[in-house]
Parts: C-alpha cells; sequence; structure tokens
C-alpha cells in the first residue's frame, strides 16, 4: 500500500509514501550527499526501491495487486534491479529506455511490482510488467497499487488504494501551475494511511530546492530537509 505522485508545473515534483509493515518488509531510509531511498533488505541484499538522486531521477516500486503475469523468454529484466540500478546511477534514463526497447521487463518470482520512473527534466515513465510501457505527457500521474494500464472489473479491494488514486488525481486535476513542495507534502498527509500497513516514509523532490522533505511516521508536523550537495 504505497502512492506515487509526479507534479510538473513552475517546479518539478516527485511524492511518495511508503505504507508498509515492518513485520513484513525489513526496510530502511537512506540518506547520503547524492542519494534520498528507501532500501528494502531480502536476505542478505538491500534493493533501492523507492527514491530520488542527486540528478533528480526518480523511481518507485509499489506493490501492483492483480493477476501476476509471468514473463517467459530468455531477454528478460526484473523491474527491481532495473529501479535499484537507476537509483544507485549505474544506468541513465537513456539507458533505461534502451533496456526498455530490447529486454522483456518482468517481476521477480512472487511479487507483482509496477513503477513511475522519471529523470531531473521531468520524462517520465510507467512500467508495468505484462501490461506494458506508457510515456507520461501530462502535468501529472499518480500510482497506487492495481495496474493502470488494464481495466479492472472490480476496483473495490482496499489494497487497490482506489480511493487515494481518486482522491490525489482529483486534487491534481484542478491545481494551479504554481502547485509547490508545501502543497504536495499537504496532499500526501491527506493520503496517508494507519494501521498495520501505515505511512512509515513519506517524501517529496523538489527540483526547484534541489532537495528532499520528508517526514516519518505520518507525521507531517515534523517535516525534515535533506539538501544534495
Amino acid at each position: 500500500m504505497c502512492t506515487a505522485i509526479i507534479k510538473k508545473g513552475a517546479d518539478l515534483l516527485y511524492g511518495y509514501n511508503l505504507d508498509i509493515d515492518p513485520q513484513v518488509w525489513d526496510f530502511e531510509l537512506i540518506k547520503r550527499r547524492d542519494l534520498f531511498s528507501v532500501g528494502i533488505r531480502v536476505g542478505s541484499t538491500l534493493y533501492y526501491t523507492h527514491g530520488v538522486n542527486a540528478n533528480g531521477s526518480f523511481d518507485c516500486l509499489p506493490y501492483m495487486n492483480g493477476e501476476d503475469i509471468e514473463i517467459k523468454g530468455g531477454k528478460r529484466y526484473r523491474l527491481d534491479l532495473l529501479c535499484d540500478r537507476y537509483l544507485r546511477g549505474k544506468i541513465s534514463f537513456s539507458d533505461v529506455c534502451d533496456i526498455l526497447n530490447n529486454r522483456e521487463i518482468c517481476n521477480a518470482k512472487g511479487a507483482s511490482m509496477h513503477s513511475l520512473l522519471c529523470n531531473g527534466e521531468g520524462d517520465a515513465l510507467l512500467i508495468e510488467p505484462g501490461y506494458g510501457i506508457k510515456k507520461i505527457k501530462d502535468c501529472y500521474a499518480v500510482v497506487t497499487n492495481f495496474p493502470i494500464l488494464t481495466a479492472l472489473e472490480d476496483y473495490s479491494n482496499p489494497f487497490f488504494g482506489k480511493d487515494r488514486y481518486d482522491t490525489a488525481t482529483d486534487i491534481l486535476k484542478s491545481s494551479e501551475r504554481n502547485f509547490g513542495y508545501n502543497d504536495m507534502l499537504k496532499l500526501l498527509k491527506e493520503l496517508k494511511q494507519d494501521g498495520r500497513w501505515g505511512t512509515r516514509i513519506s517524501f517529496v523532490y523538489s527540483k526547484n530546492e534541489n532537495a528532499v522533505f520528508y517526514c516519518l511516521n505520518g507525521d507531517f508536523d515534523n517535516v525534515g530537509r535533506w539538501d544534495f550537495r
């Protein structure tokens, strides 16, 4: 249960709510001079899954409930590895596009994830293994926990987050061009979750500020700032 948002206007903004059960997932917040990211540990490996680096490269890996589509064939590339390598700066946005053009994107076995992946200029891609890839041309986009590139018969499952998706898109649809990072924080606050799958980390990247604004455990009264330098 997570929410990812991009908004392009007078500022370029990337926002994310990490809704996660710490009893299920071993996660940590990573803050470096060149990177702000969530890391999720699986076994002995730490994967960078949701974040932004000093170049303004953003991606996320929220759960995509629904059918787990098996991708067969030898030219496969796992989405979680693509996100990890992109955040770490090991591959560029251009490299990502080459990979998407030449490889079949798949999920790790037993997982169903999708991603918003963007660069520092606002070029954005929605990647959904089994459903396709879409260039985001609108000035905003929202992803929660159901596939966007296919129509479902029933969106009532609370883990899909259709209510969060609808709330965010309605607000962004009527927002002004000068929608800023404080507005994005206010929106994330409205979308935060409580309980077992509550919101543990919220962050907003602002290109104008070249900084990330973040809070922990849904405490939007205590927002920190992380400057890239």
